[in-house]
Protein backbone atom coordinates (compact mmCIF):
# COMPACT_ATOMS: atom_id res chain seq x y z
CA UNK A 1 0.00 0.00 0.00
CA UNK A 2 1.29 3.62 -0.63
CA UNK A 3 2.00 4.94 2.50
CA UNK A 4 0.48 8.44 3.95
CA UNK A 5 2.14 11.65 3.73
CA UNK A 6 4.53 11.08 0.93
CA UNK A 7 1.75 10.13 -2.21
CA UNK A 8 3.87 10.48 -5.15
CA UNK A 9 1.55 13.08 -8.08
CA UNK A 10 3.23 12.95 -11.45
CA UNK A 11 4.14 16.38 -10.78
CA UNK A 12 6.07 15.76 -8.07
CA UNK A 13 7.74 12.84 -10.79
CA UNK A 14 8.81 15.76 -13.34
CA UNK A 15 10.48 17.84 -10.20
CA UNK A 16 13.05 15.21 -8.97
CA UNK A 17 15.81 15.94 -11.75
CA UNK A 18 15.12 19.77 -11.18
CA UNK A 19 15.37 18.93 -7.09
CA UNK A 20 18.21 17.26 -7.36
CA UNK A 21 19.99 19.67 -9.38
CA UNK A 22 18.60 22.60 -6.81
CA UNK A 23 19.69 20.36 -4.17
CA UNK A 24 24.24 20.60 -5.45
CA UNK A 25 23.81 24.15 -5.32
CA UNK A 26 21.94 24.39 -1.75
CA UNK A 27 23.86 22.35 0.11
CA UNK A 28 27.17 24.71 -0.21
CA UNK A 29 24.90 27.09 1.78
CA UNK A 30 26.23 27.43 5.49
CA UNK A 31 23.90 29.58 7.08
CA UNK A 32 20.83 28.67 9.07
CA UNK A 33 17.68 28.03 6.31
CA UNK A 34 14.97 30.36 6.26
CA UNK A 35 11.73 28.62 6.89
CA UNK A 36 10.94 28.75 2.61
CA UNK A 37 14.05 26.55 2.19
CA UNK A 38 13.19 24.61 5.19
CA UNK A 39 9.91 23.89 3.22
CA UNK A 40 11.55 23.35 0.01
CA UNK A 41 14.12 21.14 1.69
CA UNK A 42 11.29 18.83 3.42
CA UNK A 43 10.24 18.86 0.02
CA UNK A 44 12.65 17.22 -1.46
CA UNK A 45 12.95 14.75 1.29
CA UNK A 46 9.36 13.94 0.14
CA UNK A 47 10.45 13.18 -3.46
CA UNK A 48 13.53 11.32 -3.21
CA UNK A 49 11.93 9.31 -0.11
CA UNK A 50 9.27 7.92 -2.87
CA UNK A 51 11.87 7.18 -5.53
CA UNK A 52 11.85 3.65 -6.12
CA UNK A 53 16.35 2.92 -7.19
CA UNK A 54 16.89 6.17 -4.61
CA UNK A 55 20.54 6.85 -4.78
CA UNK A 56 23.03 6.82 -1.98
CA UNK A 57 23.69 10.69 -1.93
CA UNK A 58 19.53 11.29 -1.80
CA UNK A 59 19.93 8.83 1.56
CA UNK A 60 22.83 10.85 2.75
CA UNK A 61 20.68 14.52 2.12
CA UNK A 62 17.52 13.02 3.93
CA UNK A 63 19.72 12.02 6.88
CA UNK A 64 21.50 15.27 7.22
CA UNK A 65 18.17 17.43 6.89
CA UNK A 66 16.62 14.73 9.37
CA UNK A 67 20.07 15.18 11.94
CA UNK A 68 19.21 19.03 11.32
CA UNK A 69 15.31 18.70 12.44
CA UNK A 70 13.68 19.02 9.31
CA UNK A 71 10.43 17.41 10.35
CA UNK A 72 9.30 16.00 6.99
CA UNK A 73 12.71 15.15 6.52
CA UNK A 74 12.44 13.21 9.71
CA UNK A 75 9.43 11.26 8.27
CA UNK A 76 11.26 10.85 4.90
CA UNK A 77 14.06 9.15 7.06
CA UNK A 78 11.90 6.68 9.08
CA UNK A 79 9.78 5.41 5.39
CA UNK A 80 13.85 4.49 4.27
CA UNK A 81 14.13 2.39 7.36
CA UNK A 82 10.31 1.33 6.94
CA UNK A 83 10.06 -0.14 3.82
CA UNK A 84 14.03 -0.98 3.44
CA UNK A 85 14.31 1.71 0.95
CA UNK A 86 18.30 2.47 0.41
CA UNK A 87 18.43 1.49 3.82
CA UNK A 88 18.85 -1.95 5.41
CA UNK A 89 15.09 -2.16 7.04
CA UNK A 90 14.52 -1.44 10.28
CA UNK A 91 10.59 -1.01 11.82
CA UNK A 92 12.05 -0.12 15.48
CA UNK A 93 14.12 3.02 13.91
CA UNK A 94 10.59 4.24 11.36
CA UNK A 95 8.84 4.13 14.30
CA UNK A 96 11.26 5.87 16.87
CA UNK A 97 11.37 9.09 13.84
CA UNK A 98 7.69 9.49 13.46
CA UNK A 99 7.37 9.40 17.21
CA UNK A 100 9.90 11.90 17.68
CA UNK A 101 8.03 14.21 14.49
CA UNK A 102 4.77 13.80 16.34
CA UNK A 103 5.83 15.17 19.61
CA UNK A 104 5.95 18.32 17.73
CA UNK A 105 4.32 17.72 14.27
CA UNK A 106 0.76 15.75 14.07
CA UNK A 107 2.32 14.60 11.08
CA UNK A 108 3.58 11.82 12.83
CA UNK A 109 1.14 10.33 14.13
CA UNK A 110 -0.54 10.09 10.97
CA UNK A 111 2.41 7.41 9.74
CA UNK A 112 2.35 5.63 13.04
CA UNK A 113 -1.46 5.19 13.15
CA UNK A 114 -1.01 4.31 9.72
CA UNK A 115 1.74 1.27 11.04
CA UNK A 116 -0.99 0.42 13.50
CA UNK A 117 -4.08 -0.25 10.69
CA UNK A 118 -1.45 -2.18 8.52
CA UNK A 119 0.35 -3.96 11.20
CA UNK A 120 3.67 -2.35 9.90
CA UNK A 121 6.01 -3.94 11.82
CA UNK A 122 3.59 -4.74 14.65
CA UNK A 123 0.25 -6.54 15.57
CA UNK A 124 -2.61 -4.52 13.31
CA UNK A 125 -4.21 -2.64 16.25
CA UNK A 126 -7.53 -0.67 14.70
CA UNK A 127 -8.36 0.67 17.92
CA UNK A 128 -4.90 2.39 18.38
CA UNK A 129 -5.19 3.48 14.69
CA UNK A 130 -8.59 4.77 15.07
CA UNK A 131 -6.83 6.70 18.47
CA UNK A 132 -3.85 7.65 16.27
CA UNK A 133 -6.11 9.35 12.95
CA UNK A 134 -8.10 11.87 15.35
CA UNK A 135 -4.58 12.83 16.72
CA UNK A 136 -3.85 14.13 13.24
CA UNK A 137 -4.71 18.02 12.42
CA UNK A 138 -7.20 18.82 10.59
CA UNK A 139 -7.07 18.69 6.99
CA UNK A 140 -5.45 15.59 6.28
CA UNK A 141 -7.01 13.67 3.87
CA UNK A 142 -5.25 10.91 4.02
CA UNK A 143 -6.02 10.82 7.53
CA UNK A 144 -9.55 11.55 7.32
CA UNK A 145 -10.79 8.47 4.79
CA UNK A 146 -8.80 6.53 6.75
CA UNK A 147 -10.41 7.56 9.92
CA UNK A 148 -13.72 7.39 8.53
CA UNK A 149 -13.52 3.99 6.82
CA UNK A 150 -12.62 3.20 10.74
CA UNK A 151 -16.00 4.54 11.78
CA UNK A 152 -18.20 3.65 8.81
CA UNK A 153 -16.80 -0.81 9.54
CA UNK A 154 -16.88 -0.79 13.11
CA UNK A 155 -12.98 -1.02 13.48
CA UNK A 156 -11.32 -0.25 16.23
CA UNK A 157 -14.48 0.99 18.16
CA UNK A 158 -18.35 1.17 17.72
CA UNK A 159 -19.63 1.69 13.68
CA UNK A 160 -19.99 5.74 13.67
CA UNK A 161 -21.44 6.54 10.36
CA UNK A 162 -22.35 10.21 11.29
CA UNK A 163 -18.72 10.33 12.13
CA UNK A 164 -17.73 8.56 9.37
CA UNK A 165 -19.53 10.66 6.94
CA UNK A 166 -17.95 14.35 8.08
CA UNK A 167 -14.75 12.56 7.87
CA UNK A 168 -15.19 11.23 3.92
CA UNK A 169 -16.31 14.53 3.60
CA UNK A 170 -13.49 16.67 5.12
CA UNK A 171 -11.34 14.16 2.70
CA UNK A 172 -13.29 14.15 -0.58
CA UNK A 173 -11.68 16.75 -3.20
CA UNK A 174 -14.11 16.20 -5.85
CA UNK A 175 -17.07 14.02 -7.05
CA UNK A 176 -15.69 10.33 -7.41
CA UNK A 177 -12.88 10.24 -5.70
CA UNK A 178 -12.41 7.29 -3.20
CA UNK A 179 -13.73 8.91 0.19
CA UNK A 180 -16.64 10.37 -2.15
CA UNK A 181 -17.43 6.36 -2.84
CA UNK A 182 -17.11 6.63 0.87
CA UNK A 183 -19.90 9.04 1.41
CA UNK A 184 -22.04 6.98 -1.05
CA UNK A 185 -21.65 4.00 1.02
CA UNK A 186 -22.72 5.83 3.95
CA UNK A 187 -25.76 7.69 2.39
CA UNK A 188 -26.97 4.41 0.95
CA UNK A 189 -27.29 2.83 4.43
CA UNK A 190 -29.82 5.89 5.63
CA UNK A 191 -28.12 7.78 7.48
CA UNK A 192 -29.53 11.44 7.97
CA UNK A 193 -27.55 14.04 7.09
CA UNK A 194 -26.71 17.34 9.38
CA UNK A 195 -27.07 20.20 7.99
CA UNK A 196 -23.45 20.97 7.71
CA UNK A 197 -23.00 17.62 6.02
CA UNK A 198 -25.32 18.86 2.90
CA UNK A 199 -23.74 21.96 3.02
CA UNK A 200 -20.33 20.24 2.33
CA UNK A 201 -21.79 17.86 0.41
CA UNK A 202 -23.40 20.41 -2.00
CA UNK A 203 -19.91 22.43 -1.75
CA UNK A 204 -18.01 19.49 -3.23
CA UNK A 205 -20.84 18.96 -5.95
CA UNK A 206 -21.32 22.65 -7.11
CA UNK A 207 -17.22 22.37 -7.73
CA UNK A 208 -17.21 19.49 -9.50
CA UNK A 209 -20.21 20.19 -11.80
CA UNK A 210 -18.37 23.95 -11.84
CA UNK A 211 -15.14 22.26 -13.14
CA UNK A 212 -16.97 19.45 -15.28
CA UNK A 213 -18.74 22.25 -17.30
CA UNK A 214 -16.13 24.55 -17.48
CA UNK A 215 -13.37 21.52 -19.13
CA UNK A 216 -17.03 20.58 -21.53
CA UNK A 217 -16.87 23.65 -22.97
CA UNK A 218 -13.45 24.58 -23.33
CA UNK A 219 -13.16 20.93 -25.47
CA UNK A 220 -16.47 22.39 -27.44
CA UNK A 221 -14.72 25.50 -28.51
CA UNK A 222 -12.29 24.17 -29.89
CA UNK A 223 -14.15 21.05 -31.08
CA UNK A 224 -15.90 23.71 -32.86
CA UNK A 225 -13.69 25.84 -34.42
CA UNK A 226 -12.90 23.25 -36.80
CA UNK A 227 -16.56 22.60 -38.05
CA UNK A 228 -17.87 26.77 -37.66
CA UNK A 229 -16.18 29.65 -40.17
CA UNK A 230 -15.58 32.23 -38.00
CA UNK A 231 -17.69 35.16 -38.40
CA UNK A 232 -20.72 32.97 -38.49
CA UNK A 233 -21.88 34.38 -35.08
CA UNK A 234 -22.78 37.85 -33.52
CA UNK A 235 -22.59 36.78 -30.31
CA UNK A 236 -21.88 33.73 -27.85
CA UNK A 237 -24.45 31.26 -27.29
CA UNK A 238 -26.09 31.20 -24.01
CA UNK A 239 -27.69 27.40 -22.39
CA UNK A 240 -29.54 26.45 -19.46
CA UNK A 241 -28.19 23.49 -18.21
CA UNK A 242 -30.96 22.34 -15.62
CA UNK A 243 -30.94 19.09 -13.88
CA UNK A 244 -33.63 16.69 -12.13
CA UNK A 245 -34.26 14.34 -9.03
CA UNK A 246 -32.93 10.93 -10.50
CA UNK A 247 -31.47 11.15 -13.72
CA UNK A 248 -27.99 12.82 -14.75
CA UNK A 249 -28.50 14.12 -18.37
CA UNK A 250 -29.38 17.59 -18.10
CA UNK A 251 -32.89 18.86 -20.63
CA UNK A 252 -30.61 21.58 -22.53
CA UNK A 253 -32.26 25.08 -22.94
CA UNK A 254 -31.50 27.73 -25.51
CA UNK A 255 -31.30 31.07 -23.84
CA UNK A 256 -29.88 33.37 -25.86
CA UNK A 257 -28.93 32.56 -29.69
CA UNK A 258 -25.90 33.30 -31.71
CA UNK A 259 -27.54 34.76 -34.15
CA UNK A 260 -27.16 32.08 -36.59
CA UNK A 261 -29.67 28.96 -36.24
CA UNK A 262 -26.83 26.59 -37.26
CA UNK A 263 -24.06 27.71 -34.79
CA UNK A 264 -27.17 27.05 -32.30
CA UNK A 265 -27.97 24.01 -33.53
CA UNK A 266 -24.28 22.51 -33.51
CA UNK A 267 -23.52 23.83 -30.10
CA UNK A 268 -27.05 22.38 -28.77
CA UNK A 269 -25.89 18.79 -30.41
CA UNK A 270 -22.49 19.21 -29.20
CA UNK A 271 -23.68 19.16 -25.49
CA UNK A 272 -25.74 16.66 -26.21
CA UNK A 273 -23.62 14.16 -24.61
CA UNK A 274 -22.77 15.93 -21.27
CA UNK A 275 -23.66 14.34 -17.99
CA UNK A 276 -23.72 15.92 -14.57
CA UNK A 277 -21.35 14.56 -12.34
CA UNK A 278 -23.84 13.80 -9.54
CA UNK A 279 -26.50 14.88 -8.63
CA UNK A 280 -27.08 17.35 -5.56
CA UNK A 281 -28.78 17.36 -2.35
CA UNK A 282 -31.70 19.79 -2.66
CA UNK A 283 -33.95 21.81 -0.67
CA UNK A 284 -37.47 20.51 0.25
CA UNK A 285 -39.89 21.83 -2.01
CA UNK A 286 -36.91 22.30 -4.75
CA UNK A 287 -37.60 20.68 -8.13
CA UNK A 288 -34.42 20.89 -9.96
CA UNK A 289 -31.28 22.73 -10.55
CA UNK A 290 -30.02 24.66 -13.42
CA UNK A 291 -26.61 26.59 -14.52
CA UNK A 292 -26.36 28.66 -17.34
CA UNK A 293 -23.19 29.53 -19.72
CA UNK A 294 -21.62 30.94 -22.75
CA UNK A 295 -20.09 29.50 -25.62
CA UNK A 296 -18.26 30.97 -27.98
CA UNK A 297 -18.44 29.16 -31.98
CA UNK A 298 -18.63 31.05 -34.82
CA UNK A 299 -17.10 34.36 -33.28
CA UNK A 300 -14.24 36.22 -34.95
Amino acid sequence: MEFAYFQRTDSMNKAVALLALVTLVAGCKTTPPTPQEQSLTGMRCRIFATTKDISRDWVEYIREASDNGNPQCQIALGVLYEFGRGLPQDMGKAKALYESVAADDAAGYEQLARMAEEGSGQVADASEARRLYQRVQPGSAYSDARLARLMEEGRGGPQDLSGAMTHYLNASRYVGDTPWEGVQRVRAQGLAMTAEQVERYNTIWYESTGNSLSGTVGDMEFALKKQIKPGSASKPVTLEIKGKPGSLVPEIILVESSGNAAVDQAVLEAFGNYRFPAEPIMKAGQESWSSKLSVRAGLN
